[in-house]
């Protein structure tokens, strides 16, 4: 014990120092926007450097895994675009035209993923220096994934789906039928989707997708599928839990999405009449 204290005593003005220095960055951060973005930042790029070395080790030894699900990925991607020829083929001439891209991808690496909490972030090693900026949807193999947060130089973090304050707006993809996704805090594989009215017919396993009415997702992108469903007796809206698609208990690679018309979109909807 009296070596503690001989401890604290000698080293006094410097453990005073970073008392101060810790008070001071509270402040600093709690006080202006500014600094408490910067300050973010900063946590975000150390975070990113502390994870990095340990997600290389655990890559090392699960190589086999990620090349077999890298396989399956591929293949499906292949197939979707024999897919889309073969309509196209299928198309009078006169009628097919090339679609301007909108959207586009970057891949990345998860290095941490929550989703344990009632507010869970991922961070990705893809940042400001690889274009990512805030609000671009982030995706995995089988569907959504998140919303990017903050971004430092090298990385940057995600609202993940599993986040109780964030809605996805979604819709039926046989009917066009839009509603808002949302997480309840429970099953991580399982989503609540509301506003969807009683007079739209729903069934077990009917396919969940992205309505496309934000700037974070193409319309389209999967999502899961209708697990189970009730209709209150004192509303006319539906409760209907939705299966993921994803495994977000699972995630090692995801992809980037970028939207072009993005800064356009939000000037308009945010301009007054």
């Amino acid at each position: 014990m009296q070596w503690v204290l001989n401890a604290i005593l000698r080293y006094k003005n410097f453990l005073l120092f970073l008392l101060l220095l810790n008070f001071g960055l509270y402040l600093s951060g709690s006080q202006s926007s500014y600094h408490n973005s910067q300050l973010a930042k900063i946590s975000l790029a150390i975070s990113g450097a502390i994870h990095q070395p340990f997600v290389q080790l655990n890559s090392y030894f699960n190589l086999a895994d990620e090349n077999k699900r890298l396989v399956e990925e591929n293949n499906a991607l292949k197939n979707l675009v024999l897919e889309r020829f073969n309509q196209a083929e299928l198309m009078p001439m006169e009628s097919q035209e090339l679609p301007r891209q909108q959207y586009w991808s970057l891949p990345a690496k998860i290095i941490r993923n929550s989703f344990t909490q009632s507010r869970n972030i991922l961070l990705i090693n893809k940042g400001s220096n690889d274009s990512v900026v805030r609000e671009m949807g982030v995706i995995g193999p089988k569907g959504i994934i998140g919303i990017v947060n903050q971004t430092s130089g090298n990385y940057a973090s995600v609202l993940s789906i599993l986040y109780r304050d964030l809605k996805i707006n979604a819709k039926f993809k046989k009917s066009n039928v839009f509603g808002s996704l949302y997480w309840l805090g429970e099953n991580p594989n399982e989503m609540q989707l509301e506003d969807i009215a009683s007079i739209n017919p729903v069934q077990i396993g009917d396919t969940l997708v992205t309505g496309g009415m934000s700037t974070y997702f193409p319309e389209g992108i999967p999502i899961g599928t209708v697990k189970s469903f009730e209709l209150p007796e004192n509303g006319g809206y539906y409760d209907i839990r939705i299966g993921l698609f994803n495994n977000m208990t699972d995630l090692e690679y995801v992809y980037v999405i970028g939207n072009k018309n993005r800064e356009e979109i939000i000037e308009l909807i945010e301009r007054k009449p």
